[in-house]
């Protein structure tokens, strides 16, 4: 080979590198082996929304609805007495706890955050409005109670009755049958502490 041969050569030698370089960068031709290991993405992981725990989420929507189920489905048992002031400040003081419940749990369901997916939200603000509808119910009921006339056995009696009525008609909020048309935040909901303690609470709930 000529020396102008072998420039030529070396020449083309260089440009197809060059070549095999440029087209790298989009995924063709040539090859190339990158040492070192692959990096854990170091980005926190979202604590609402797309790409957040869905357990940790029910837990939070559950716990909302806990602080009116709780006080709600732990009645008193005034069967064994008759002295009817004590009677009307049980009951009356009960239905404090079951409207305080229900503010609280309309609250915390206000921050329970974006849910990981869109069906999660529709859930919270359904559990939000129930909760909402009945600290207004109650609400009336303590109101009826704290009026009761101790001195009236029968009107008492009569309104009592009512307020019993009430209280076991009463349905607790139950999120995990909102969550049915969404199997991912339903198994996160069945795996969930907190909704397992609700669900028991709902089925125990006063009939």
């Amino acid at each position: 080979m000529t020396r102008s041969s072998r420039r030529g050569a070396a020449r083309i030698g260089v440009l197809a590198a060059g070549a095999c370089l440029a087209t790298a960068l989009f995924a063709t031709g040539c090859t190339t082996t990158v040492g070192g290991a692959a990096a854990a993405d170091t980005a926190p992981v979202p604590t609402e929304g797309p790409g957040s725990d869905p357990v940790a989420w029910a837990d939070r929507l559950c716990e909302g609805v806990l602080s009116f189920a709780e006080p709600a489905t732990s009645p008193p048992d005034y069967s064994r007495t008759s002295d009817l002031p004590a009677v009307q400040r049980t009951v009356s003081s009960y239905l404090n706890a079951v409207v305080t419940g229900a503010k609280q749990g309309q609250a915390q369901l206000g921050e329970v955050g974006a849910a990981p997916e869109p069906a999660g939200d529709e859930a919270t603000r359904r559990a939000r409005e129930a909760l909402g509808a009945l600290e207004e119910e109650f609400g009336g009921v303590k109101t009826a109670v704290d009026g009761m006339n101790p001195n009236d056995p029968e009107g008492f009696m009569t309104t009592l009755t009512r307020v019993e009525t009430t209280i076991s008609a009463v349905t607790v909020p139950n999120p995990l049958a909102d969550l049915t048309t969404a199997p991912r935040l339903y198994r996160a909901a069945e795996r969930s502490t907190q909704c397992q303690q609700l669900s028991g609470l709902a089925a125990a709930a006063p009939r």
